[in-house]
């Protein structure tokens, strides 16, 4: 496959950052030159058939608002029985499941790794979308087969208010102020919260790269998960310096001092908060690959020249102490290596991977490597 330098067109990566990204909408026509779909829709349907592809089926029945949504396995027989327009069939995460697809990220690759979240692929038949509705994340709709048309507002979604009462989240107020007909390789940016419709006008797919943005709650659960775990159980509230007081109702500034301290000690500790992030962020999403799929030693296959690199569904990254201190996060997991490893960090968690020839590596890295590759964490390429 062969991959576009830039994917918007004679605008700067630097420009989209500046002007666009997170700010507002962007549509960029042949953001990928000669485009072809590493998945044919017969391919894709296939796709569906497996027990560990997320998949959905939205089926617009007749009547204002009524949906039939299904999910998957499905079988072929499904398929062949459908109509010739008003449905589609979502997969998401399908650049963990086919390597080409996750060749595509290669161009956002700008974008830092733990911001990326997965490709999600659209088939639809003639008609078919999943009605006006907003995303809480940036997501880029590159157009891989057919033409879709294309809705927006350009006003962000600050309050949604979705139809009652069905399984498909739909806004029921939705005004658009801006049209497009995208054809293959087209490409439209949406930050979060711009509201969107798509409509396929014929058979076509639709490849949606998705960003990753943590919820406040979820980092906020996390912080306090992590302080439960830190605090001595056996510690309880002093106050040796007791004052005699005339209010006994009074809650006073000590005992909330004392409060705060607790997670302020955690806070303040920018280790500790490092490595909290780090765990967070690698951990698996929604489900890990597994095992490794070789029959050969790991030795072996690192040896015969693949490179090696994070699977679809972990992420790797590392961080720089204030001395010669360096940690990888992976697979949730906290690993302290020698700062001479850098080099070698950097090449496994890059878009190319980490090759053997590249670099001598020792017995105790070696071992670490192949732990992660058991564990689905990294996967040969």
């Amino acid at each position: 496959m062969q991959i576009p330098s830039s994917f918007f067109g004679s605008l700067s990566v630097e420009d989209f950052l500046a002007e666009y990204w997170q700010k507002k909408p962007l549509l960029v026509r042949g953001a990928w030159p000669g485009f072809e779909t590493p998945l044919s829709p017969k391919a894709f349907m296939a796709l569906s058939e497996r027990e560990d592809a997320f998949s959905r089926l939205l089926v617009k029945l007749d009547g204002e608002h009524q949906w039939d949504v299904r999910e998957g396995p499905f079988s072929r027989s499904v398929f062949e029985g459908m109509s010739d327009s008003q449905w589609t069939l979502l997969i998401q995460e399908v650049d963990r499941l086919v390597p080409e697809v996750r060749d595509m990220l290669r161009v956002v690759s700008f974008l830092p790794n733990w911001r990326l979240d997965d490709v999600m692929i659209s088939y639809a038949a003639n008609g078919g979308g999943v009605g006006a509705h907003t995303d809480n994340y940036d997501v880029f709709l590159l157009q891989g087969y057919g033409t879709r048309r294309w809705q927006i507002d350009t006003v962000p979604v600050t309050n949604e208010d979705l139809i009652e009462d069905i399984d498909v989240s739909i806004l029921a107020n939705f005004t658009p102020d801006q049209e497009w007909v995208l054809e293959t390789g087209d490409m439209l940016y949406l930050p979060p919260k711009i509201a969107h419709h798509g409509v396929a006008l014929g058979p076509c797919m639709t490849f949606s790269i998705g960003c990753r943005a943590p919820g406040a709650r979820e980092m906020v659960t996390g912080l306090l998960e992590h302080v439960m775990n830190e605090v001595d159980p056996e510690e309880r509230y002093h106050d040796p310096d007791l004052k005699l007081s005339n209010e006994p109702g009074l809650l006073d500034d000590s005992s909330l001092r004392w409060v705060q301290s607790l997670i302020q000690r955690v806070i303040d500790d920018k280790g500790a908060m490092t490595n909290l992030i780090g765990k967070m962020l690698s951990e698996p999403r929604r489900q890990a690959d597994e095992g490794p799929y070789s029959s050969q030693s790991f030795d072996d296959v690192f040896a015969s020249g693949r490179s090696l690199k994070p699977s679809a569904s972990s992420q790797v990254l590392y961080s720089l102490g204030e001395g010669s201190e360096l940690t990888l996060f992976a697979g949730g997991e906290v690993i302290e290596l020698d700062f001479a490893l850098l080099p070698v960090v950097k090449a496994l968690v890059s878009v190319d991977g980490l090759k053997a020839n590249d670099f001598g590596l020792d017995r105790e890295f070696m071992d670490m490597l192949e732990d992660l590759w058991e564990q689905g964490t990294l996967l040969f390429h």
